[in-house]
């Protein structure tokens, strides 16, 4: 994984560069915002660690940005004198955590894998983007789904199809392709819950289309049993 470090003070710019190599990543340095969208151009990093108080531009401009021109590349957001307002305006514009600094290296190491799995669901999104193909029939249903997103709450949606791999959903909110939710349902067969991890992949004039991410065995055979028993029966 390439990881930007966008940091404007050079010790704690090289030790986090340090501590990105050692856990396996290639760290890529840059002292300001404005640096850093022009290494977003000539380096495609897979993720950004950025830090809110910066010469010039700030942190919260260069999220703003980066909002604008729908690059979703995940970015963590870091301060130590940030107010709690600027830490949770950067949230708003598109940043997937905000940590306080000081940042410990195990802190850290776990922060680099939250944005490895950042990286990896954008992966798979852009893989299934390109397949553009549903695996499974799909059956329409009706049913409540409540739809959590990170830092936003939740609001409530309503199926419009179902399929063992994903769902159609009427009202899930401002929502882009490569988003990810959690999606909680009750299936027709009733309880218990179904709760997943899920992708946005498409956005059509009826709803926005969901790929399950982590769908258990057990309810992947529900859903499948569900779906099967309302396709048309071949003579």
């Amino acid at each position: 994984m390439r990881v930007l470090i966008v940091e404007d003070m050079p010790a704690e710019a090289e030790t986090f560069s340090d501590l990105v190599a050692h856990h396996g990543h290639e760290p890529i340095v840059a002292a300001s915002a404005e640096a850093a969208l022009e290494s977003l151009a000539a380096s495609s990093p897979d993720a950004v660690l950025l830090d809110i108080v910066l010469p010039g531009m700030s942190g919260l401009e260069f999220l703003r940005i980066l909002s604008e021109r729908r690059q979703r590349v995940p970015v963590v957001a870091m301060s130590g004198v940030a107010s709690e307002a600027d830490a949770r305006r950067s949230l708003e514009l598109g940043a997937v955590e905000f940590v306080p600094k000081p940042v410990s290296p195990d802190q850290l190491g776990m922060v680099l894998g939250f944005l490895e799995l950042q990286v990896l669901t954008r992966r798979f999104t852009e893989d299934v983007l390109r397949l553009n193909q549903r695996r499974y029939p799909r059956v329409e249903v009706s049913l409540d789904v409540k739809v959590e997103q990170p830092a936003a709450g939740a609001a409530r949606g309503r199926s419009v199809d179902l399929s063992p791999f994903g769902v159609k959903l009427r009202s899930a909110e401002a929502l882009e392709p490569g988003g990810t939710v959690r999606l909680s349902f009750n299936p027709p067969d009733g309880d218990p819950l179904i709760s997943v991890l899920s992708v946005l992949v498409r956005k059509d004039p009826d709803g926005h289309s969901f790929t399950f991410v982590n769908l258990t065995n057990p309810d992947f055979i529900r859903l499948k049993k569900f779906v099967d028993s309302r396709l048309p029966q071949s003579a």
